[in-house]
């Protein structure tokens, strides 16, 4: 049976323990998924710090053959760019 174009709902639950990449204030977390061509980042979660919680949704098409969903979570920033903060697959 193939599982190609079958759909996987996803959910992104909450992040524990991150590395803390603010000095002053508590870090706005956000989690991006990415599978082949699609792409889903979650809402900031502001004031996260290193245990955000998120509770988003998404689906994704299944491609036969490709079995790693890349997770990267990062730290929104205003007035630089966003901070890098881990990633996992």
């Amino acid at each position: 049976m193939s599982i190609q174009g079958q759909l996987l709902e996803v959910t992104v639950v909450g992040c524990s323990k991150l590395k803390d990449t603010e000095w002053l204030s508590r870090q706005d977390p956000y989690v991006c998924l990415e599978y082949a061509t699609t792409k889903f980042r979650t809402r900031t979660c502001t004031d996260g710090g290193r245990n955000p919680c998120f509770q988003e949704k998404t689906t994704i098409a299944l491609i036969e053959g490709l079995r790693e969903i890349t997770v990267a979570v990062w730290n929104s920033n205003t007035l630089t760019f966003d901070d890098f903060i881990g990633s996992g697959r």
